[in-house]
């Protein structure tokens, strides 16, 4: 009895003792797990568990289950988004292209929101409510098929696939990719990390058709691409890429004779067209008949296209045609109302008597005289003078500047006017061309957006090319559309043979104008407008100060003919700068033995929303 219980006793206390053990090494066992999977949970926003399963089929398409345990944390997110890859570079000339169909989701085995849409190269495919935020540890299930994921190659086929791309924004704690396939599988291989990266990943094996890959911690950024191998005639036809040319400039440009020829065709007519059209329209007329009658008109007024090279100038004249004024003149040889035609008519005001010009050593004073000068004012004139002095008699034209742009414009307007009030142009000069610089623009844009059009569907872009350069040629004519009547080239024909007593004239004026010092200045606003002022006051370097005495400019000094032109100049160019001043602004391959992570087709990203 004693022995039994005695051993009963040691039994127990064995008993209790095993129990103790177990339970102490039990405490500590968990204590080693808790310790060795601290370190593997992120603190804050990571997938815990990535599973994708990929059945790739005998016709090449392969079908991709995603399993996604997302871990929110406590961060409040409406669910996640996943992009997957649509188009990727292939080579220098094509990308390659993925067809993706079928793209269904769920969250937590319940029906999900799913909305997809195509961002640059990436099909986004977002999974969740906008309104409503989930926080904590979310399975979402994705599935999806898709097109061109299978190469062929001389050996064998192969699917070298991004099974988990690089573009995930948060940590993997573990990543599982199964493969199935439509026969046994040859050869396997699998990268993990960053891009680029050719580390081994921890896991790969196959097993007749099937074949897993693993991983574990991986980073932001970093993916896991496989690599599966069959045996050549496993999927039947051939899986190839599926390519699409990346179009370029040569391409849509493309240089050959059926390009070439028809583009030099079209842009030879469109040029003729359009200088034909400039003949036509932008021709001036004369008067018909003898150059008698181009020059002072004809019995009928009948009119014909000036020829070409026949706009020689009249006969010398020794007085403005028909009293002709200088800005009238200005306006009417070169079809602008140019500031140097508004500066000579301040000049041909002042000489005849409307106002005076005082030199102020770098600054010009105008007044304006107290009894009307010689002559009616024309209403460009009168737009000028109450530009001048609508603020009162005396204006500095330091004064005037950044405030005389406004008026510059009416009183260039009311010259325009004038010109046609003359009869010298049907039209407004400045309204043709801006008529037809809008035409040419216009003819440009549609030829441009024509070109584009071409060129974006087909290689044949340099066709209308030759459009294009019609429309340019119709833009540099623009400014020689403006014609003349018959009896605005009689006018011009008259000023021309004015303009050769300027030239030509040098001893016989200086002969028969010596007593009439007068003419200096009467004649010296055109000579402003004909752009030979210092030539014309040459013609009078001989007469003295007194001879040359005027009321209506003022110097600080006496002087001869030569330095009042040279005066006359220096008031040109201030005013010129001066009038036309602007407000000034404020200041103000084969993925075994050369692949790597990310190297291979698909992949893409994701993360929360």
């Amino acid at each position: 009895m004693w022995r039994i219980a005695t051993v009963w006793r040691i039994a127990t206390v064995w008993r209790i003792a095993a129990v103790a053990g177990l339970a102490l090494g039990a405490g500590a066992t968990s204590i080693v797990a808790l310790a060795s999977r601290a370190p593997a949970q992120p603190a804050g926003e990571h997938i815990a568990d990535y599973k994708v399963g990929m059945q790739l089929r005998a016709d090449g398409n392969l079908a991709v289950n995603e399993q996604i345990t997302y871990d929110f944390g406590a961060a409040s997110h409406h669910g996640i988004f996943r992009d997957l890859v649509e188009s990727e570079t292939y080579d220098a000339h094509h990308d390659r292209r993925y067809l993706i169909s079928g793209v269904t989701a769920r969250a937590d085995n319940n029906p999900a929101r799913v909305d997809v849409s195509h961002t640059g190269s990436y099909l986004h495919v977002r999974i969740g409510d906008p309104n409503s935020t989930v926080t904590g540890v979310h399975t979402y299930t994705i599935d999806y098929s898709l097109e061109g994921a299978a190469r062929t190659f001389a050996d064998h086929q192969e699917l070298f696939w991004d099974a988990i791309g690089n573009r995930w924004s948060v940590p993997i704690d573990r990543a599982t990719v199964t493969l199935s396939g439509p026969a046994p599988i040859s050869r396997v291989a699998c990268y993990a990390g960053a891009p680029g990266s050719r580390l081994a990943c921890a896991g790969a094996s196959a097993r007749g058709r099937s074949a897993t890959f693993s991983q574990t911690d991986l980073g932001p950024g970093a993916g896991l691409t496989i690599v599966a191998g069959f045996p050549s005639g496993s999927i039947v036809p051939d899986p190839q890429p599926i390519l699409h040319r990346r179009r370029t400039a040569a391409d849509a440009f493309a240089v050959r004779a059926n390009t070439v020829i028809p583009a030099i065709v079209i842009g030879l007519l469109t040029m003729s067209y359009v200088l034909w059209l400039a003949r036509r329209r932008g021709r001036d007329r004369r008067y018909a008949g003898s150059a008698v009658d181009a020059a002072f008109g004809n019995a009928t007024g009948a009119e014909e296209p000036v020829g070409i090279g026949r706009e020689d100038a009249g006969p010398v004249e020794f007085v403005p045609p028909d009293g002709v004024l200088p800005g009238q003149v200005g306006t009417l040889v070169d079809e602008h109302a140019n500031l140097v035609d508004v500066t000579a008519t301040i000049i041909d005001l002042a000489v005849r008597g409307w106002l005076t010009i005082t030199d102020l050593d770098g600054d010009y004073e105008l007044t304006a005289t107290q009894v009307a000068g010689k002559g009616t004012l024309l209403p460009y004139e009168t737009a000028l003078m109450n530009a001048l002095f609508g603020a009162g008699p005396e204006v500095k034209l330091s004064d005037l500047k950044y405030k005389f742009r406004a008026e510059l414009a009416r009183i260039q307007d009311a010259m325009y006017d004038d010109v046609v009030a003359q009869g010298w142009y049907r039209i407004r000069p400045d309204r043709t061309r801006q008529r037809w610089v809008l035409i040419a623009l216009g003819f440009l844009v549609v030829a441009v957006a024509a070109t584009v059009i071409v060129a974006l569907g087909s290689s044949f872009g340099l066709v209308p090319v030759g459009f294009v350069l019609g429309a340019i040629t119709l833009l540099a004519v623009a400014s020689h559309m403006p014609s003349r009547t018959g009896k605005g080239s009689a006018m011009f024909s008259r000023v021309r043979g004015f303009r050769r007593l300027f030239d030509e004239g040098d001893q016989g004026l200086r002969e028969k104008f010596a007593e009439q010092h007068e003419i200096f200045s009467q004649y010296l606003p055109y000579a402003i407008v004909f752009g030979c002022t210092d030539k014309w006051a040459r013609v009078f370097a001989q007469l003295d100060a007194q001879q040359l005495e005027t009321g209506w400019y003022r110097g600080n000094a006496p002087f001869n003919a030569i330095l009042l032109a040279s005066s006359i100049n220096h008031f040109g160019t201030v005013a010129t700068g001066t009038l036309y001043a602007s407000q000034p602004s404020s200041s103000s391959g084969s993925g075994f033995g050369g692949g790597f992570s990310g190297g291979g087709g698909g992949g893409g990203g994701g993360g929360s929303w």
